[in-house]
């Protein structure tokens, strides 16, 4: 059976492994201060079910890499891409199972794991007025709702990048002072905002099969009108629900989702920069990395640089 070792972070001690769909991953999960655990999760894999049963608590997902989609119904789903936070209140009621999908097949990110009670007590105890109050930070970022995502932000972004690399070999002190800066954040940034419309369970399903057509057979569609007729679909119609489902147009996903695949392909492998750029659809190297670095900040050559930088800090990190 294919699975997910996880380990504590700071022993190596292995914990109970996660049964998932195929391939491998590993996530390593450091407990940091009493009701708070962080996790470095990298998987290879394209996805595995959750069963969650915490009451009073908070999931903080951050995604470093790949691309990560969560569906709590027919009707709940969120969509992760670089950058991208989430945030959910598992109350014991909402979300306790979930499918965890990874459309790319590999995946690196950042969860905290809140028990808030627990955590408020410990930083009263310890960290005075740095204490967060997750009252005001669920109502700043939640409202009424159990789960929300969308940007991180650039302030954000860069402590959770920071806790990403820094994880496997900083000690202890360091790690908690990232997370309580991350908290002190969450309390501060405007409300994330919810995914507006309703999708029933059987154009959910229909949005998802038509988005696989797009970016499976490529020479196929061409023009949207094509696949629109295709399903008894008009082009505006189909629009609308791409947009409930994935929160952006079509050729925006397709064209992000081809910059993620390129991103996994510099990262993992040692393909040329111009096989990568032509199987990403662009005609040229120059153009992909014009929008390779709009999208990421760096060169495509940059970001594999960068990559297999980190990389080997955490093959140190856990050969210490």
């Amino acid at each position: 059976m294919a699975e997910i070792a996880v380990t504590n972070g700071f022993t190596g001690q292995a914990l109970t492994p996660v049964p998932c769909r195929d391939g491998s991953g590993s996530i390593a999960c450091y407990p940091l201060f009493e009701g708070v655990t962080a996790m470095l999760i990298r998987l290879e894999t394209h996805g595995f079910q959750e069963q969650r049963q915490q009451h009073d608590g908070l999931e903080i997902n951050f995604c470093v890499n790949g691309r990560f989609e969560s569906v709590f119904s027919s009707r709940e789903q969120v969509t992760m891409t670089p950058g991208d936070l989430a945030v959910n209140r598992f109350d014991g009621l909402h979300g306790a199972v979930s499918e965890s999908i990874f459309p790319l097949g590999y995946y690196q990110g950042v969860c905290l794991h809140v028990d808030c009670a627990a955590a408020s007590c410990w930083m009263r105890q310890n960290v005075g007025p740095l204490a967060t109050d997750f009252e005001k930070l669920q109502q700043n970022l939640l409202g009424d709702r159990w789960f929300v995502a969308e940007s991180a932000g650039p302030r954000c972004e860069h402590v959770f990048r920071e806790l990403f690399e820094n994880l496997p070999y900083f000690d202890q002190n360091y790690l908690r002072l990232k997370v309580l800066e991350i908290f002190m954040l969450l309390c501060e940034i405007p409300r994330l905002e919810a995914n507006q419309g309703y999708c029933s369970p059987e154009h959910l399903q229909l949005i998802r099969h038509l988005r696989d057509h797009l970016l499976t057979d490529r020479s196929r569609y061409e023009s949207l009108a094509q696949l629109a007729q295709e399903h008894c679909l008009s082009v505006s119609h189909m629009q609308k629900l791409f947009r409930q489902v994935y929160g952006v147009p079509i050729y925006h996903y397709i064209k992000e989702y081809r910059l993620e695949q390129a991103a996994v392909e510099l990262s993992q492998s040692r393909r040329r920069i111009t096989d990568i750029a032509m199987n990403a659809g662009y005609d040229s190297a120059s153009k992909f990395s014009q929008a390779f670095k709009k999208r990421y900040g760096v060169t495509p050559s940059a970001y594999r640089r960068e990559a297999a930088q980190v990389t080997k800090r955490h093959i140190f990190a856990k050969t210490e």
